[in-house]
Order: structure tokens, then C-alpha cells, then sequence
């Protein structure tokens, strides 16, 4: 049987997309073939009959192939994963990007972050992605995710700027911190330093270092040092996607979080006072248990107030063993008729955002004509004309901004 290329199918969020793209590096530098690896994600119900769907297609599409499942819904339910046919073995989260694991070798380091660093980095076309932390410590009472990922653990700083300092030799203008928890960055360290004191420090002893992103963050963790840095630090980029869940203090205390609505306002009001570019995102669950229209209307309003652009809407979704899947349920056709209405309200804010940078001059990181980024996370198409020149994937370049298509600002090179 004539060996065939390998195939790692990824569900979920997007560390689950960066540690895909570390599977897909392993098994091209290993010349690993003929596997299909199914990188499982368990935040919904709905995920979880996804990531069983893509095991039983592949089994059906690939029947010559090993079939290897991992990620957070096979971490939490292995035997539902590991009875499916063609299943050749369900790989921990911990494992999923050894090299070992895909060559049936003996895995001698269970440790993500003590993995040689080269096997352990991704990029998304032009800008590099770096995870420095993993886990979570926290129980919100929806959230199955604490124990597929497992407790909060973190990247020491000596190794954040290490590999900082790789993706600038590469020639990458762009890095993403990315992590499970992100905020929780550096509780099981000695010193118990703070992401916002590892950014200042990162800053000063990499002055190449000129444009940064970070992930998704929870607001009651932004401290002082964090959120001196988004108010006053250039580098950072102007975005910031928020955990937010919802606009409701009664919802968000029975979720368990642990910030207020009020705190989520006074946070992009202060910021946005001393940097008008920077714009918001927000991860938000509808329709979670108990929650009556006034409090969905809490939510509707606090988005509104705050002028989230980009809302990633997640319909509740009970999980068995949680806390939440006990409460009282919200009726599923009501879910869905509050899900379209927030998605209505995030699309006429963020139109009404990109309507008010056309005839504008911007920086983006060039990714490609079809689709790039603004700083402040605008997708930006490049029209076709006579003119158009010849950028090379990963430039920051400058671009006027001259109408819209849908969610896309249409721009021209600056000449």
C-alpha cells in the first residue's frame, strides 16, 4: 500500500487552531503519512457531535488511514472517542504536539512548554502566534474546558523572549500571545509575575518588537501594569477581545465570573479616552440559565454602550457535570430568536464603524489583495488596479480605505 499524506482536521477555538498548525508542521519536517489526526473541541454540545461526525467521516473517507483523536472533547470523554471505528488512538491534550505521539515512539516530556521551541511554533500566513500559557484555574459554572485543558500553567519569561526573539529573526512583524487563560499568565511561577509586567519587560529587551496582539483576556484580570500598557503602549495594537459572556451582573455572578458590567464599561471608556482607535471584542453566551429578557436586554445594551465590533455569539449549550446544566434551561426557540438579535446589533456597530474610515489612510499587516487586517482588526480587501503593486506577504504598509463590501473595507495602495 503506497504511503499518503497526513490530514489534521481542527475544531474549536484558536489555540486549538495553533496547536493544529503545530500537528501539521510535525508530520510534514517527520515526513509522517498516511494519518488523519482530529483535533476535538468540547465548549458546546453541538462541538462535541461535530468533532464525533469528522471522526466517523474520515473513517468512511479514509478507511486505509490511522485515525488519531485529541483535543478537549476526547480529553473529557475518551471512551466515546476511543470506540468509534477506525479510532488507531486518543491522544492527550498534553501529548498532541510531540512529535513522538504521530511516530509511536515513547514520549519522554509531557510538558508542552519544555518542547523544543521549533517544534512548538505556528504562524497564520504573515503573523506568528505564541502560546505562553495553558490551563485554567478558574470553575465558571458553563465550562467544561478546566478539565480538558487542565490547571493553569505558564511559560517562564527567559522563554517568552527567547522565542520572541526567533520569530523576529525569521522576519515576522507580527506576534499574537495566545492561551487558554491569558490573564492568569504567571500564578504558578515563582514571583507570581504578572502578564502586564512580562509585556514591559518584553518590551525593553526586545525593541524590535513593534507590533503585538493579544488573545481573548478577562477583564477582572487586567491589572495595573496591563492596562497602563493598552491605554499607553503604541505597540500593542488596538484591539482587545474581552471574556465577557454577558452584560447581566445577577447572570455573571451565577456564571461565576468574576467582573461586573460596570467594570467592562469603565474599562473601554478609560481606554478608548486616551486611544480612539482601539476597538472591542467580546465572546458572549445567550440564552444561559435563568436568564430573562431584561437581562438578555442588559447584555444587548452593554454591547451597545461599549461598541463591540466583534461579538463571537455562543448560544448556551448545558454541559453534563457543570454546575449551569443544573440551573433552570431557557427555552431553545428563545435562544435562538435572542441569538440573531445580538448578531443584528454587532453588524449594524461594526458597519457603522467601518462606514466612518472610508477616505481614511491606515496601516495593515499585508497578508494578501483578498483579505488583511487593520491594526485595529478591520478586514481590508486590496481593489484591483493598473496601479497595484507587488507587496510582499507580511509587509505593514499603508492603505487608503475607500469603501465597503459587507464586513470588508475595500482599499488602494497609498501611492
Amino acid at each position: 500500500m503506497s504511503k499518503k499524506k497526513s490530514k489534521v482536521v481542527n475544531l474549536g477555538c484558536r489555540l486549538n487552531f495553533f496547536e493544529s498548525e503545530i500537528i501539521k508542521n510535525i508530520h510534514e519536517k517527520k515526513n509522517i503519512e498516511n494519518q488523519i489526526v482530529i483535533n476535538t473541541c468540547a465548549v458546546t454540545n453541538q462541538a462535541v457531535r461535530k468533532s464525533i461526525y469528522e471522526v466517523r467521516k474520515a473513517s468512511k473517507e479514509y478507511p486505509d488511514y490511522k485515525i488519531i483523536v485529541t483535543g478537549c472533547a476526547s480529553q473529557i470523554d475518551k471512551d466515546a472517542f476511543q470506540g468509534l471505528e477506525n479510532v488507531f488512538r486518543v491522544v492527550d491534550n498534553k501529548e498532541k504536539t510531540q512529535p513522538e505521539v504521530y511516530m509511536g515512539q515513547k514520549i519522554n516530556n509531557h510538558d508542552i512548554f519544555k518542547i523544543p521551541f521549533s517544534e512548538n511554533f505556528t504562524s497564520i500566513r504573515t503573523r506568528a502566534m505564541l502560546q505562553i500559557q495553558q490551563g485554567c484555574d478558574h470553575r465558571c459554572t458553563f465550562c467544561i474546558i478546566p478539565f480538558g485543558r487542565g490547571s493553569s500553567k505558564s511559560l517562564p519569561f527567559d522563554e517568552i523572549s527567547k522565542r520572541v526573539r526567533k520569530i523576529l529573526d525569521d522576519g515576522y512583524h507580527e506576534i499574537i500571545l495566545t492561551g487558554v487563560d491569558l490573564t492568569s499568565y504567571g500564578k504558578d511561577l515563582p514571583g507570581r509575575p504578572r502578564l502586564g509586567n512580562v509585556l514591559k519587560r518584553l518590551f525593553k529587551i526586545q525593541p524590535e518588537l513593534k507590533r503585538l496582539r493579544l488573545s481573548s483576556i478577562d477583564p477582572a484580570e487586567i491589572d495595573d501594569d496591563l492596562f497602563e500598557l493598552l491605554v499607553n503602549e503604541n505597540r500593542i495594537l488596538p484591539h482587545l477581545h474581552l471574556s465577557l459572556q454577558s452584560g447581566d451582573n445577577l447572570i455573571l455572578k451565577r456564571m461565576k465570573r468574576r467582573h461586573t458590567r460596570e467594570e467592562v464599561i469603565r474599562i473601554c471608556n478609560e481606554i478608548k479616552s486616551s486611544r480612539p482607535e482601539f476597538t472591542f471584542g467580546a465572546d458572549v453566551i445567550v440564552g444561559f440559565p435563568t436568564e430573562k429578557e431584561e437581562q438578555f436586554y442588559n447584555t444587548v445594551q452593554l454591547i451597545r454602550i461599549c461598541d463591540f465590533s466583534n461579538i463571537h455569539i455562543f448560544p448556551y449549550s448545558s454541559k453534563k457535570g457543570t454546575p449551569a446544566s443544573r440551573m433552570p434551561q431557557v427555552n431553545e426557540k428563545i435562544k435562538r430568536e435572542r441569538v440573531e438579535i445580538l448578531r443584528k446589533q454587532s453588524k449594524e456597530i461594526l458597519f457603522k464603524q467601518l462606514n466612518s474610515k472610508i477616505g481614511k489612510s491606515v496601516t495593515i499587516l499585508f497578508e494578501s489583495n483578498k483579505k488583511s487586517y487593520t491594526d485595529n482588526y478591520y478586514k481590508v480587501k486590496i481593489m484591483k488596479s493598473k496601479q497595484n503593486k507587488i507587496e510582499k506577504s507580511g509587509s505593514v504598509i499603508d492603505v487608503k480605505l475607500v469603501s465597503r463590501r459587507g464586513d470588508l473595507l475595500l482599499a488602494q495602495f497609498k501611492e
